[in-house]
């Protein structure tokens, strides 16, 4: 199976720059030293992520490496030093999937072969391409899920991101356990009714969701006490921004 990993990085202002600079041309500053797979850098929006305004401090780095040892290859990369030296804030998760429907950029982007299900801790991945006739239905529809995400005790982190502010979103929740994240999904909530009238009413050009299971996350935990006190780990401040202190689920 490949490796799945989502990083996400914060910077302060002074490097604000720079991380644009490496969003808007990290395919020319790929290299060779880069493996092959999925390895995209995109914004996140503002607060939370569910939002239309970015916040240009924030960003997202998600890849799918076909090999176990690209991950250490990658992360000694000019591409990805350029990334995480920076930041002033990181935390990563390394996942495995489970089960998910859909494709990004017209592809499937993840490989579900020999998955099984877990009782860990786990992760949500959506990808919304929005119809752009119906942007304006599908951003009125996200105040609420934010909202409802926020009050929602099994959800100790979320964010959303995206190439394109506008018409496209992602977002990534961790949840305690699968029932938290399924009477999230499921019952008669804001989330509920925004998809049934997305499909109902073609909203979506393209739409992706997957379910991971939680095998590692690293990085500045003590920031997220919620997040860490699900992973029954201790959180304490990395030494260096790029070795971050490991912190394993039970």
């Amino acid at each position: 199976m490949s490796q799945v990993l989502f990083s996400f990085f914060r910077y302060p202002i002074r490097q604000v720059p720079g991380a644009l600079l490496l969003m808007g041309f990290q395919r020319l500053l790929a290299g060779r030293d880069r493996p092959a797979g999925v390895v995209r850098l995109m914004g996140c929006g503002s607060g939370d992520g569910f939002s239309v305004v970015p916040d240009l401090r924030a960003y997202c780095l998600m890849r799918v490496l076909a090999n176990p040892n690209d991950e250490a290859r990658l992360r000694r990369s000019r591409f990805y030093r350029a990334v995480a030296e920076s930041s002033s804030d990181q935390l990563h998760f390394s996942l495995a999937p489970l089960s998910g429907r859909g494709t990004w950029d017209g592809e499937a982007v993840f490989d579900y072969r020999g998955a099984s299900s877990t009782d860990r801790p786990l992760a949500v991945l959506t990808h919304a391409r929005v119809t752009p006739g119906r942007a304006i239905d599908f951003w009125r529809s996200v105040p609420g899920i934010r909202s409802q995400l926020r009050e929602t005790p099994g959800c100790p982190y979320h964010i959303g991101f995206g190439e394109d502010p506008l018409l496209t979103l992602a977002t990534f929740s961790v949840w305690d356990a699968p029932a938290s994240m399924q009477a999230f999904a499921y019952r008669n909530t804001p989330h509920h009714r925004a998809g049934r009238a997305s499909r109902q009413e073609d909203w979506l050009s393209e739409s992706m969701f997957v379910r991971f299971a939680v095998e590692r996350v690293e990085g500045h935990l003590e920031r997220y006490p919620r997040l860490a006190a699900i992973l029954g780990s201790r959180a304490r401040h990395p030494q260096h921004p790029d070795r971050s202190v490991e912190s394993r689920t039970q």
